[in-house]
């Protein structure tokens, strides 16, 4: 896939780092590129509000605060009503941020004291309160701004992260800006694309400025930002291909009064062009799992059979956690400990698998818990994952071996070539069986022949790519898993 600036995704230490030597190795001065980062900030008012709008950039002590005096200048200098206030204007700058202060008092400017009266006057607030340098909770003078920001019409404008939230990891710390637009500059911060930074960074602009180039070339991303339009078309298959050669694919699950979920996920595998899909589930399941569907093979009988059949195993969408299904889970664990095939788990399968002492140890294992699953399988708590995506998706694969996709918004896929973050998808996929087609879509592409790495990343785009497609024609509110089989047959050719 071709490199792009905008796909890598970078540590709040890495960028500071990364900047300041990017800087030195081109000879631009730091303040330069301060300069240039309140010009894109000034643009970007430019193009979006009248010279009559009430503008007022809320300032902090470090260079976020530096790059809103120099954005402030440049409107005042333009004839724009603007006003800028300070969380302590009696607080000394140092370094650069002291040259943009002076620069805008030299201007005409003035810093007055931040008032939480002040803000519901606003248009437009340019939040530059706090920067990527925040670790432990927001402190109480800046928490009572921020939720007052919060709570009014403005449109909020972040400096480079929303104010409040960990550069890093996407966690709240305590309180934290709901950004309307983030603009953020020399390199994509981790936490602004997964998680809660998905959520409050509102859009999300990325501006390299003049170094961002060169900070690539010498700065390792902690995680690639990839969508699906990253991806080169899947292959074409050959004229004389038969089903049997497009891959063979189980899906082991539908338990009694659960039919639904394992339906969900042999469609999808079929709609993602598995040659051949049975499904193996309870009894009294099949009937329904097959009506309307032909083309699916569906039994409850000889599953020691079906699991020498396949070229891929799907393990999880309704199978429970009762007799039927232990007995199931126990039946597959013993198989494949024995036999090297490539697995998906998902659902409840993945918490039969946390209540196993014994890890599984294949060439090609794919999980993908959402968050409640993900703290189950690591013996933790839904915060706890939540607080850092990134480690529960690496601790995830770690201890089981395997490929992880931690599903939600920014779904972090954790595999041999590192972390990923998808692009595509959108809150409409909060819904039943919208996890139970992702896994389809992942036993179909493993069936197929595609290795383990590529399968977590292509079917987690492709998929989000789809419900991005059904959310675009009818809109978020209202979709459902089963929408996205065209679509989904569409993008796979």
């Amino acid at each position: 896939m071709e490199q792009r600036l905008s796909q890598n995704l970078f540590t709040a230490q890495c960028v500071k780092e990364g900047e300041a030597e990017a800087a030195k190795q081109l000879s631009i001065p730091l303040f330069d590129v301060m300069q240039l980062a309140g010009k894109k900030l000034f643009q970007w008012v430019t193009e979006h509000f009248e010279h009559t709008a009430n503008i007022l950039v809320a300032v902090g002590t470090g260079n976020n605060g530096g790059d809103g005096y120099i954005a402030a200048r440049l409107l005042l200098e333009h004839g724009y009503n603007v006003r800028l206030a300070s969380i302590d204007p009696t607080r000394t700058l140092n370094g650069d941020a002291a040259q943009a202060l002076s620069m805008w008092i030299s201007a005409g400017g003035e810093v007055a004291t931040l008032k939480l009266s002040e803000l519901n006057q606003a248009d437009l607030i340019v939040d530059g309160l706090l920067g990527t340098g925040l670790k432990g909770p927001v402190k109480s003078s800046y928490g009572s701004i921020i939720k007052t920001i919060n709570q009014t019409s403005a449109h909020v404008l972040s400096i480079d992260i929303p104010s409040g939230l960990d550069a890093d990891s996407g966690a709240i710390l305590d309180v934290c800006i709901e950004a309307d637009t983030t603009i953020t500059f020399v390199g994509i911060k981790t936490g602004l694309v997964t998680g809660f930074g998905r959520q409050i960074s509102g859009e999300l602009i990325f501006e390299p400025l003049n170094i961002g180039e060169r900070f690539n070339q010498i700065t390792e991303p902690a995680a690639r930002l990839i969508a699906h339009a990253d991806f080169a078309p899947l292959l074409q298959r050959a004229q004389n291909s038969h089903k049997g050669n497009n891959g063979k694919l189980l899906c082991i699950g539908g338990n009694n009064g659960m039919a639904g979920a394992i339906r969900l996920c042999a469609e999808a595998a079929l709609r993602s062009g598995t040659g051949l899909v049975k499904v193996f589930c309870h009894p009294n399941s099949t009937a329904a799992i097959m009506h309307g569907r032909a083309e699916l093979m569906v039994t409850s009988e000889d599953l020691s059979q079906l699991l020498e059949w396949a070229d891929c195993v799907v393990f999880g969408p309704g199978v429970g956690q009762d007799s039927w299904s232990l007995e199931i889970f126990s039946q597959l664990f013993t198989y494949i400990s024995h036999h090297d095939k490539p697995l998906i788990i998902d659902a409840d399968g993945l918490n039969l698998l946390s209540k196993q002492p014994r890890k599984l140890a294949l060439s090609f294992l794919i999980m993908s818990p959402h968050s409640a699953e993900a703290a189950r399988l690591l013996n933790t708590d839904v915060d706890s994952v939540e607080r850092d995506r990134y480690a529960a998706a690496s601790a995830l694969a770690e201890t089981y071996a395997a490929s992880c996709i931690l599903k939600g918004a920014g779904s972090i896929v954790h595999n041999s070539q590192g972390a990923f973050v998808c692009a595509n998808g959108n809150p409409g996929m909060s819904t039943a069986g919208m996890g139970d087609v992702l896994t389809g879509i992942l036993g179909s592409l493993a069936a197929q022949g595609m290795s383990a790495a590529d399968t977590s990343l292509y079917g987690t785009c492709v998929h989000s790519a789809a419900a991005d497609l059904v959310a675009e024609n009818y809109g978020q509110r209202g979709m459902i898993a089963s929408d996205l089989f065209d679509y989904l047959r569409r993008l796979v050719n």
